[in-house]
């Protein structure tokens, strides 16, 4: 866990490795770690709630990759805070996450908390497809991870024009 800022971005990848599809935020971040992480934070999570202690910290925006539930595998969502905030509104009744609390409950609180109010907050959802037990993500969502972190370097990128 992070127990300070050091950029002004912070990039999360949440996710579950021994849960095949639900690691792509882990892979993702340890992608762009060599990529920017003289630009930006970046960090591991292995469940949304830590969100809110990361927000704390007072960075400007953060990026999170996750997860999403599905059968195709591998299209790739983005979400601005006011979306990701919807979704807890229309929650399905099945779970949506593998984490004790997903990443739109974290936010929601993180609003109410007021930790999260002036920060822009970005995810990209990638679509898993095997949330079974085992190391490595399905072909589909595999071959998802290159577009993430191109998206996710574009973001960054809009960010650092706009400082």
């Amino acid at each position: 866990m992070m127990n300070e800022r050091k950029k002004d971005v912070l990039v999360v990848g949440i996710g579950n490795e021994y849960r095949r599809d639900d690691g792509i935020g882990v892979v993702v971040a340890r992608h762009l770690k060599s990529m920017i992480e003289s630009k930006v934070d970046v960090v591991e999570a292995s469940d949304a709630s830590s969100l809110i202690d990361m927000m704390e910290l007072g960075y400007k925006k953060m990026v999170i990759v996750d997860a999403i539930h599905s059968n195709v595998g591998g299209v790739v969502y983005r979400f601005r805070k006011e979306e990701i905030l919807k979704m807890g509104q229309y929650k399905q009744q099945q779970q949506s996450s593998t984490h004790a609390m997903d990443v739109a409950e974290a936010i929601k609180l993180a609003v109410e908390l007021g930790v999260a109010k002036d920060m822009d907050v970005v995810m990209f959802g990638v679509e898993g497809k095997d949330f079974g037990f085992g190391e490595g993500l399905s072909k589909e969502v595999m071959e998802s991870v290159n577009r993430v972190v191109d998206e996710i370097i574009k973001e960054i990128g809009e960010c650092n024009n706009n400082a």
